[in-house]
């Protein structure tokens, strides 16, 4: 039965379309703007692993060749990560009906051993011995920036030290099907998966880089790495942003702007070229005559040339007496030629607001500021500054969680359990509890970098409010500057007692009423600001 109008007249399909309009403008084939624009549907695996080679190759060359993608990637490391980050043991003593006291003793005795083993300047939590855990994990979000993903291997050897426990960050590129067989079922691009559930449980990996040479062969070998043991040890951890369902491989996050870098790249270059050539060609001649008999008369001449003693004497006189312009040499003129100086018009007028508009979709696939990125501050004032750090610093913390529970976790969770079974750290109920209670008791955060401040008395003071008021604590407080709260009251402590046995009064807090030539207004401070870029007194 057809669809009919209300007056009964049957319903083409172009009329219950809108008189071929489609119901979503962005799905019309014959729009103007989107009448070429046809991407087809693939799946996850589809779209990333034909096209990843490429993207990471791309993504490192601009990393070695490009200031800007180099400097983005390490702030950006720098915000997330930095260089040392640290652990801080919540095992969820609720669940598994711990004491309150022994669980924070616990955290506290679990943290040293771990950072024992971490800071050790043997490196031995590292497989290659050349950084220590906070360098890996730095290196290792490098690697997450840059190609998408990460890998690390879990190794057990004995090299002298407490602990066997140690990991190698594993080269992306290394990851792939054995013996470049397809992918099928349950094999992506070197990731083996439950045909059952889709999950991942093991990883094929090459011996070798497959540009390495070897007298071995290695890199055509490869070795089957287990996610985790009959255990549930971790063995591979294999991190990358999941941005659609059943993806598998990660993609780098400067796939979306790598044309825009390259046109930047373009543009640099054509802009220092002419600036070049600008600089180089000081001035030039306009002659009546033609190019040929011009650069025979201003070039060392031959006798038929001169035609005159006269003319050999003036330009043997030339030829050791040049005429230059502040260095840079102008050749003599004859009659009928003109001598211009050439303009220098570069760079061009619009390339300041081409080059911040390409560093503003940069910065945003990064995740930072553009004034972060381009390091170009002039147009930021107290508040706009506040805000800024704000928006940048929630993007921060939610990567560095992301990030920190799927490596720095897992890692930390290979090393406890065999500091529990080698007696270093006490379980209640023994050493096998640990399999009972592994998720409860290996809970942690990870302290990274501070969020630093824009103005630190007044956000030193709604602190101390927000925990006055309860509505924050000095864990959470300390935690935003990068510290531990047990690390602060133990120093204090300390210091305290210190001051005791010197006669040493202790320090007096500021009064809170106390007002800094009112310095506690931000619109005051943004007039300053501007004051300041106006070259006026502030």
């Amino acid at each position: 039965m057809s669809a009919r109008s209300t007056s009964g007249v049957p319903l083409t399909r172009r009329s219950m379309l809108g008189g071929g309009a489609y119901p979503y403008e962005g799905a019309s084939p014959t729009s103007r703007e989107l009448g070429a624009w046809h991407p087809g549907l693939r799946s996850a695996s589809a779209e990333i692993n034909p096209s990843r080679d490429k993207l990471v190759a791309r993504s490192r060359d601009l990393d070695r060749n490009n200031g800007w993608a180099s400097g983005g990637a390490d702030r950006r490391a720098d915000g997330v990560v930095g260089a040392n980050i640290r652990l801080e043991a919540r095992p969820n003593w609720e669940a598994m009906d711990w004491e309150a006291d022994f669980a924070d003793d616990w955290a506290t005795r679990t943290e040293a051993k771990f950072r024992s083993w971490a800071n050790g300047n043997r490196k031995l939590c590292d497989v290659e011995r050349d950084l220590k855990f906070g360098g890996m994990v730095r290196l290792a979000y490098q690697t997450y920036l840059q190609d998408g993903e990460c890998l690390l291997v879990t190794y057990m050897l004995k090299r002298g030290g407490r602990y066997g426990t140690c990991f190698k960050i594993v080269d992306t590129d290394r990851l792939c099907n054995p013996h470049g067989q397809n992918d099928n079922d349950t094999l992506r691009a070197g990731v083996q998966l439950n045909p059952r559930t889709g999950e991942a449980i093991g990883y094929w990996i090459r011996n070798a880089h497959p540009s390495d040479s070897s007298t071995t062969g290695e890199q055509f070998k490869w070795t089957y790495v287990p996610r985790e043991s009959r255990t549930g040890r971790p063995l591979a951890i294999h991190m990358f942003n999941k941005r659609r369902a059943e993806q598998k491989r990660g993609v780098s996050k400067l796939a979306s702007v790598l044309k825009r870098f390259k046109m930047l790249d373009r543009y640099d270059d054509a802009e220092l070229e002419a600036a070049l050539l600008n600089a180089i060609q000081a001035a030039v001649i306009t002659s009546p005559y033609q190019p040929e008999d011009v650069a025979a008369a201003i070039a060392p001449a031959n006798e038929d040339v001169l035609g005159s003693a006269y003319n050999e004497a003036r330009i043997a006189y030339r030829e050791h007496n040049k005429i230059t312009l502040n260095g840079v040499q102008v050749n003599h003129l004859f009659g009928g030629e003109e001598f211009k100086m050439v303009g220098a018009e570069r760079p061009a007028p619009q390339y300041p607001a081409f080059q911040a508009a390409v560093l503003r979709s940069i910065a945003a696939a990064f995740g930072l500021s553009y004034e972060q990125l381009s390091q170009d501050w002039s147009g930021i004032n107290y508040s706009s500054a506040r805000t800024l750090l704000n928006e940048i610093w929630r993007g921060f913390t939610v990567d560095r969680f992301l990030f920190t529970q799927t490596v720095c976790s897992l890692m930390y969770e290979a090393w406890l359990e065999e500091a529990v079974f080698r007696g270093e750290v006490e379980i209640p109920g023994g050493p096998y509890n640990f399999y009972k209670w592994r998720d409860e008791i290996c809970e942690a955060l990870w302290l990274g970098p501070g969020r630093g401040t824009i103005d630190p008395k007044k956000e030193e003071e709604a602190a101390d409010l927000a925990i006055a008021g309860g509505r924050s604590n000095l864990s959470i407080e300390t935690a935003e500057q990068g510290r531990d709260y047990r690390d602060v009251l133990t120093q204090l402590a300390r210091e305290q007692k210190l001051r005791k046995k010197l006669g040493l009064a202790d320090p007096t807090p500021p009064g809170a009423g106390a007002q800094a030539n009112g310095d506690d207004n931000p619109d005051d401070q943004d007039r300053r600001d501007e004051r300041e870029r106006a070259g006026e007194d502030a």
